[in-house]
């Protein structure tokens, strides 16, 4: 596929994802490629060049201080249920640490324990409400998504076994080790942006 028309396919893919139309990148790809009538038999564009194209699309649409703004906010809320699940080790990955959100990104997290209860109920306490749980069951494994939405945000936290703690987890969209944060990590993100 010529590189002009791997820019047409990422760009209207990335629209997909940022209206909501299409939420994994392989079928926004899919769905661009038949839409712009071209063949798929060549190279496709990158996850990152499409992620690229989000973030433009989206401070087009939001503006780039309501972009500044949202993120950080996002950050702050991060902050703050990372501190509640301190004994969890979370991180903070994704839109919300790389600063590259769409309006529908998540607040994504995640945290190692043996019993995610424990950890709802830690939140509960706290006054996180309407936590609801998903168990997931896919070729990574069993692993439970604690989901709710905090200031009109939705957060995720993914609780994976402590036993994974020290696994090296990679990015579905650069296919390289996940970029994480820890405590000290969104904190300090959160000074630079003051």
């Amino acid at each position: 596929m010529p590189k002009f028309n791997r820019r047409r396919v990422a760009e209207e893919a990335a629209r997909f994802i940022v209206e909501g139309s299409e939420a994994e990148y392989l079928h926004a790809k899919e769905r661009a490629i038949s839409m712009l009538g071209l063949s798929s038999n060549n190279h496709l564009p990158s996850n990152k060049i499409i992620k690229n194209c989000i973030a433009q699309l989206t401070a087009c649409q939001l503006g780039d201080d309501e972009v500044k703004r949202r993120v950080k906010e996002m950050r702050e809320i991060a902050f703050e249920i990372m501190q509640v699940l301190e004994d969890a080790d979370p991180f903070l990955i994704g839109s919300t640490l790389t600063g590259q959100i769409r309006s529908s990104s998540d607040v994504d997290l995640h945290a190692y324990s043996d019993d995610y209860t424990c950890l709802k109920n830690q939140l509960i306490d706290w006054g996180y409400e309407e936590v609801d749980e998903e168990i997931v069951d896919n070729r990574k494994g069993r692993f439970v998504h604690l989901k709710w939405y905090e200031r009109n945000y939705p957060v995720e936290v993914t609780v994976y076994p402590w036993s994974w703690r020290d696994i090296t987890l990679f990015s579905s969209v650069t296919g390289k080790p996940m970029k994480r944060a820890d405590l000290a990590g969104v904190k300090a993100l959160l000074k630079r942006q003051t």
